[in-house]
């Protein structure tokens, strides 16, 4: 694989269709089973429900030329979404490589708002950098 291909916005380890994938899968190993959605349209890249009643709302970012910019629809994205249904969490997925975009807003925010934060790194490990865990 090339270098390219490690930095395309639509391809690759840091592309957004590559963290919903991985993410995706992640969540399956957790128990929860993800909602097949239309790619375009309103709709969260990832709705996902767990046996127990939970449910996880989702928007995920890759790497782009303006990735700040990005980040900050998944975080309206989110807002958007939330309806205060009850058992519902909702997370900000993102490539590592643009980590430091969505931390642009804090934490305690994030906390505030139920919004969790969790990286994809390039050899496909999920992380929770901050917020409730599943």
């Amino acid at each position: 694989m090339s270098n390219s291909s490690l930095w395309s916005p639509t391809s690759g380890p840091g592309s957004e269709a590559t963290v919903v994938e991985v993410f995706s899968a992640w969540l399956a190993e957790q128990g929860f089973e993800c909602a097949k959605l239309p790619s375009h349209g309103d709709y969260p890249d990832i709705d996902a429900r767990h046996p127990d009643g939970r449910r996880l709302v989702v928007e995920a970012k890759g790497f782009t030329r303006d990735a700040g910019t990005d980040l900050d629809t998944g975080y309206g994205q989110l807002l958007r979404r939330m309806k205060g249904e009850p058992d519902t969490a909702y997370a900000l997925v993102v490539a590592g490589t643009v980590v430091r975009f969505a931390q642009r807003v804090p934490s305690e925010v994030r906390s505030k708002l139920g919004i969790a934060l969790y990286i994809v790194d390039f050899a496909g490990k999920v992380e929770l950098v901050d917020g409730a865990p599943l």
